[in-house]
């Protein structure tokens, strides 16, 4: 019977958790949020919005502490995903990517470093041979003296009870 109370018990309290079905329209959720989070080296912010319909629209900004930032405006809506971004870090240029734009106002864009002038110098490096001689390993095993010793065996008889520990002649 304490079973029973016990298994009918457990069975409500996990109904229980579930509560009543909320009743959830089928109308649109507009939503908004932001945040803004420093952290070592820098700082990070994000800020977006949707309509409820699919349409969304936000933007977000790294800065680094050298001041080098990158802000990225976006819009997602029946037109696909658009991005506008500004930007002033170094290796970057004004261009227009598959549907995104990119704003740079560093002070050299891509493509205008021109090649490297970079030529190795020659390495004066010659090694020095290694001096070394091996030293011979004298070994010479010593005779190990062993005679082994003759063992006493004399069987002993042993009786069926004491061996076994109970005489199956004996009832």
């Amino acid at each position: 019977m304490f079973k029973v109370l016990l298994f009918a018990t457990c069975v409500l309290l996990v109904k229980g958790q579930y509560g009543y079905p909320q009743n959830y329209n089928d109308q649109p959720n507009p939503y908004e949020f932001s945040y803004s989070s420093p952290a070592d080296g820098g700082s990070s912010s994000h800020s977006e919005s949707g309509d409820g319909q699919g349409r969304v629209q936000g933007s977000y900004t790294v800065t680094d502490d050298d001041g080098r930032s990158r802000t990225v405006e976006y819009v997602a809506d029946e037109n696909g995903y658009r991005a506008n971004i500004v930007t002033n870090e170094p290796g970057t240029s004004n261009q227009a990517p598959a549907d995104v734009t990119i704003q740079s106002s560093a002070d050299q864009g891509a493509g205008s470093y021109g090649p490297a002038q970079y030529a190795p110098q020659p390495t004066q490096y010659a090694p020095q041979p290694i001096q070394y001689a091996p030293q011979p390993i004298q070994y010479a095993p010593q005779p190990i003296q062993y005679a082994p010793q003759p063992i006493q065996y004399a069987p002993q008889p042993i009786p069926y009870e004491n061996a076994l520990g109970y005489n199956p002649y004996r009832y």
